[in-house]
C-alpha cells in the first residue's frame, strides 16, 4: 500500500482545480452561445470535450490512493470558498473575484457558472468527503505502523521449589533411559584395584 501524502495532494488539488476552473469557465461560456444564438450545429463539441477532459483528470487524481484524499479536499475547499464568496460578497467584488478565473484578453467574459450556486452545491460535498478520506488514511497509516515500542517476547517463568530465600537450583541433567546391563552414570562405582572386592 502506497504511503498517503495528503498534504502534497492538497497542493496538487488546489492548483489543478484552479486550472480546471479557468478552462471550464471558458468552455461553459462558449457552450452557452449555442443556446443564445440558437445554433444547432456541432461546432461546440470541442468545448464539451474540454469539460470532459478536465473532469477525467480531476477524477483520476482523486482516485489515487496516495494523494486522493488531499486532492479531493483541495478541490472541495477551493470550489466551496469561491462559490460562497461570490454569493456573499457585493456584486462589484464578486465580479472582480470571478475575473481571476478568466483567460486574459478573452472577448467573452464572466464565468457564469459561479453565479448559479453550482460551486457551492458540489464544492461542500467534495470537501466533506475529502476530510473523511484524509482522516481514514491517517488512521490506517497509524495502524499499519503498529505500536511505538516493540514488545519483548515473554520468557516462560520456571517455578522452583524450596524455602523462601533459597537460591533456585539448576535442573538436573536428564540421562537417556538405561538399557539392560548398563549402569546409571549417576551411580558409577569408583575404579577397583587388582584383588579388591567390589563394594556392595
Amino acid at each position: 500500500m502506497a504511503k498517503p501524502l495528503p498534504a502534497v495532494g492538497l497542493v496538487i488539488g488546489v492548483v489543478t482545480t484552479y486550472v480546471g476552473m479557468v478552462g471550464a469557465a471558458f468552455a461553459i461560456n462558449r457552450l452557452m452561445l449555442r443556446v443564445q444564438l440558437y445554433r444547432n450545429d456541432f461546432g461546440q463539441l470541442p468545448w464539451l470535450a474540454l469539460l470532459v477532459a478536465i473532469a477525467v483528470v480531476l477524477g483520476v487524481l482523486m482516485m489515487l490512493p496516495s494523494i486522493g484524499a488531499g486532492v479531493t479536499t483541495g478541490t472541495g475547499l477551493l470550489v466551496s470558498v469561491v462559490g460562497l464568496a461570490v454569493m456573499l460578497l457585493p456584486i462589484r467584488q464578486a465580479v472582480d473575484l470571478v475575473r481571476l478565473f478568466e483567460f486574459s484578453g478573452s472577448r467573452i467574459g464572466g464565468a457564469y457558472v459561479f453565479f448559479d450556486g453550482t460551486a457551492v452545491l458540489f464544492g461542500i460535498p467534495l470537501l466533506l468527503v475529502g476530510i473523511r478520506r484524509w482522516a481514514q488514511d491517517a488512521k490506517l497509516a497509524k495502524l499499519s505502523q503498529g505500536p511505538g515500542y516493540p514488545q519483548q517476547p515473554q520468557q516462560p517463568q520456571q517455578q522452583w521449589g524450596g524455602y523462601p530465600g533459597q537460591q533456585p537450583q539448576p535442573p538436573q541433567q536428564q540421562y537417556p533411559p538405561q538399557y539392560p546391563g548398563e549402569q546409571d552414570p549417576g551411580q558409577q562405582q569408583p575404579p577397583q584395584y587388582p584383588g579388591q572386592q567390589p563394594r556392595r
